[in-house]
């Protein structure tokens, strides 16, 4: 039943109106099977998600970055789950330009919903094809290929890991909306904790952006002003001090290196004049 109330009535008549609408669907699901999920379906080739090398071991790509909301945690066990392997034999490549797929800004809650939705979809697909894969070599139904442990097992006690199956697969294929994704049921990761990934380098202080530069400019203090020479001996191999029309351009990988730069260009290293 629809009901149609105005500010007014309401408000006269100290109601409380609650509206809400369930969602259609959840997590990695599609709407009726036929629509891909997430970001899957702005790149829908498998291979933009997922790759599978000789040795079995999986790499993951996702264009968003951790910003430690804990998403690279998160999206290694979506995959792990969805591919019946450990996720130490995961590995994540976040937000690179050159190889993950351009799911622009990491923002608004969308990691979960878009990415994670598609990285599950992906790889359950690509679950699906390496069971079909070992079904064709066995010369058995799909439906009688289980997998588990990354490889694929039939009920005759015949097993093949997922690195030869891989081998013989190109995963630059569509990806399938229908492919079965698993069940509450049959999840071992996905809603259980697990240790973060991203916390070990920021307790040990580890490097986490080995090459991001961070960079200043200093200006002279008035329009005839100019910086004075700074001494370069003291510079180091990663600080970097160049000069242009006045100006003092710095750069450096931490933060404190730049902070003792800016320091020796302000304090009192400008002198009047040309």
């Amino acid at each position: 039943m629809t009901v149609v109330a105005s500010r007014r009535s309401v408000m006269a008549g100290g109601a409380l109106v609650v509206a809400f609408a369930m969602a259609r669907a959840s997590l990695g699901q599609t709407d009726a099977g036929t629509k891909l999920a997430g970001d899957l379906a702005k790149f829908p080739w498998l291979d933009s998600w997922i790759a599978v090398d000789g040795e079995g071991r999986i790499t993951v790509f996702t264009g968003k970055a951790e910003l430690g909301q804990g998403i690279r945690t998160a999206f290694i066990q979506l995959a792990a789950d969805e591919l019946d392997v450990t996720p130490e034999r995961v590995s994540l490549v976040t937000a690179d330009t050159a190889r993950t797929p351009d799911e622009g800004v990491t923002a608004g809650s969308h990691s979960m919903q878009d990415s994670g939705a598609a990285i599950r979809n992906a790889a359950a697909n690509v679950r699906l094809m390496l069971a079909q894969a070992a079904a064709t070599r066995w010369g058995l139904p799909p439906s009688e290929v289980a997998t588990r442990g990354g490889a694929a097992h039939a009920p005759d006690g015949r097993t093949i890991g997922y690195g030869p199956l891989a081998a013989a697969l190109s995963l630059h294929v569509a990806a399938r909306p229908d492919a079965p994704l698993k069940s509450a049921g049959d999840r071992r990761l996905i809603g259980r904790n697990w240790p973060r990934v991203d916390i070990p380098a920021k307790l040990t202080g580890g490097p986490a952006y080995r090459r991001c530069r961070q960079r200043r400019v200093r200006r002279p203090r008035s329009a005839s002003a100019r910086h004075a020479a700074v001494a370069r001996a003291d510079q180091g191999s990663d600080r970097r001090l160049t000069a242009n029309a006045g100006c003092r351009r710095m750069s450096a990988t931490l933060e404190r290196a730049l902070e003792r730069t800016a320091r020796e260009v302000d304090d009192g290293k400008t002198s009047p004049g040309g």
